[in-house]
């Protein structure tokens, strides 16, 4: 199966922003008794496991393993993607009442960030697959692909730690120069 390699810088500072996510995150749920706790703990669990899968490839394994057992071609070739959108749409629904009760600029900024991210890690993948199968991983249009999908799934990353250093800026001014 295809394994995505991305250069080591950009797989470290995707990393670190991640793993700093998990920091900010559960200080946050941790330093008050936040109505939706257990809503920031699980982010800070997701952005520590999206951390762990950019290094270990856990994505690919799962895709190997479900291309198995069904027919991975087209929009389908890299199989992980299509359950992962699920999941992910399954997520958004869960979190709502947590997006409604931030202020609505936040709310926002989360939401972009949310499509900016899956819009790159799922949709363009989900393509990207469909043109690997077709011209293979080496073609120019695969790799166009790839570096959009990347930079969308940093864009959605900048985004989310832009909102999230809001919120805290609204919550916790005397943390500002931390």
């Amino acid at each position: 199966m295809w394994n995505e390699a991305p250069s080591p810088g950009s797989r470290s500072c995707r990393s670190l922003l991640r793993q700093a996510f998990f920091f900010i995150a559960a200080d946050d749920a941790s330093s008050r008794r936040h109505p939706f706790k257990w809503h920031w703990y699980f982010l800070a669990l997701l952005f520590l496991l999206l951390s762990f899968d950019e290094f270990c490839g856990i994505h690919e394994k799962v895709s190997s393993a479900l291309g198995s057992r069904m027919d991975n071609s087209g929009l389908l070739y890299f199989a992980w993607a299509a359950p992962a959108g699920v999941l992910s749409l399954a997520g958004l629904v869960a979190y709502m009442p947590f997006i409604r009760a931030l202020p609505p600029r936040i709310g926002m900024l989360f939401l972009l960030s949310a499509a900016l991210f899956l819009s790159g890690a799922v949709i363009l993948e989900m393509f990207g697959g469909s043109v690997a199968e077709a011209e293979g991983v080496e073609s120019v249009r695969y790799r166009i692909l790839t570096n959009m999908e990347e930079g969308l799934e940093l864009a959605g990353i900048l985004a989310f730690i832009y909102g999230l250093l809001r919120y805290r800026e609204g919550h916790f001014p005397s943390r500002q120069n931390l």
